[in-house]
C-alpha cells in the first residue's frame, strides 16, 4: 500500500508545480498562453465545479449533517475575503497586465506598487488553503485526495498565469517576480503537509465540515473567478473547454472509485 505521506507529498507537489507553470507560461510563451488562456480558465472551472458537486460534497454529505451549511459559510467567506481584501485581481485588470510584461529580464518598470504584495499575500493565503483540501482529503482516504488533487492542481496554473502578471505589472522585476510566484507555488504543498500532520484521528464530523468548507471554495473559485474569466473564449471552444473540464473530472471519479 501506498504510504499516504507520499500521495499527499506527490499531488500536492503537482500543484505547487502547476503554478510553476502557469508562471513559465507566462515568460516564455506569452503569445500562447495569451491566446489560449480563456479556454484552459474553461477548463479549469468546469473541473472545479464537478469535483465539488458530485465527489466532495457527496462525501461530506455523509459525514456530516450541516455539510450544505458549510459549504454556505464557506461561499460567502471568500466573497468577503475578494471584496474587501483584494483576494483574487479582478478580472478586467489581469486581462490587461498580461499585456504590459517588460521585454527585458531585470527590466524594472518602476518602482513597485504595494497592490503587488497585496496580490501576493491574498495568492499565497490561497495556496495555503488549497493544500488545506488536498491534505483533508487524503486524510479521509486515497480517492478523494486524489480528486481534491485535481481540482486543485486545474486551476494553479491560472493561479500562476495570474500571480507574475499582476507583479510584473505593478513594476516588480522578473527575477523578483519568478521568486514571489513560487512563494506561492511552495505555500500548497507546505499547507498540504501541515493539514495532513494536524487532523489525523478527527471525528468524522469535523472531517465533513472541512471537506463541505473545501466544496465551497471549489464552487466560489469556479463560479465567481472562473466562470467569468472564460467568457471572453467566444464560440465553442470555450464552451467545449468547459464541459471537456466536467468530463474530466467525471471519467476521474471513475477511475479514483
Amino acid at each position: 500500500m501506498t504510504n499516504p505521506w507520499w500521495n499527499v507529498a506527490l499531488y500536492s507537489g503537482l500543484a505547487g508545480l502547476a503554478t510553476f507553470l502557469g508562471m513559465y507560461m507566462v515568460l516564455h510563451l506569452e503569445t500562447w498562453s495569451r491566446r489560449n488562456s480563456a479556454n484552459l480558465v474553461s477548463y479549469s472551472a468546469g473541473v472545479l465545479l464537478a469535483v465539488g458537486f458530485l465527489h466532495i460534497l457527496p462525501e461530506a454529505q455523509e459525514l456530516t449533517q450541516g455539510a450544505m451549511a458549510y459549504l454556505l459559510v464557506a461561499f460567502l467567506g471568500f466573497y468577503f475575503l475578494e471584496h474587501h481584501l483584494f483576494f483574487h485581481a479582478s478580472h478586467e485588470e489581469l486581462h490587461h497586465t498580461t499585456l504590459e510584461i517588460p521585454s527585458s529580464h531585470d527590466e524594472c518598470c518602476a518602482d513597485p506598487h504595494p497592490l503587488g504584495m497585496v496580490a501576493f499575500f491574498g495568492m499565497t493565503l490561497h495556496s495555503l488553503i488549497d493544500g488545506m483540501i488536498i491534505g483533508t482529503g487524503f486524510e479521509v482516504d486515497a480517492d478523494l485526495g486524489f480528486l481534491a488533487a485535481m481540482g486543485v492542481i486545474a486551476h494553479e496554473v491560472p493561479e500562476g498565469i495570474a500571480m507574475i502578471s499582476i507583479l510584473l505589472h505593478y513594476g516588480y522585476q522578473r527575477s523578483r517576480a519568478a521568486t514571489l510566484t513560487l512563494t506561492v507555488a511552495l505555500a500548497t504543498p507546505a499547507g498540504a503537509l501541515l493539514t495532513f500532520a494536524l487532523i489525523g484521528g478527527l471525528a468524522p464530523e469535523v472531517l465533513g465540515a472541512l471537506l463541505a468548507l473545501a466544496t465551497g471554495s471549489f464552487i466560489y473559485i469556479g463560479a465567481s473567478d472562473l466562470i467569468p474569466e472564460s467568457h471572453r473564449a467566444r464560440g465553442l471552444k470555450g464552451s467545449l473547454s468547459l464541459c471537456a473540464g466536467i468530463l474530466t473530472a467525471v471519467l476521474a471519479g471513475m477511475l479514483a472509485h
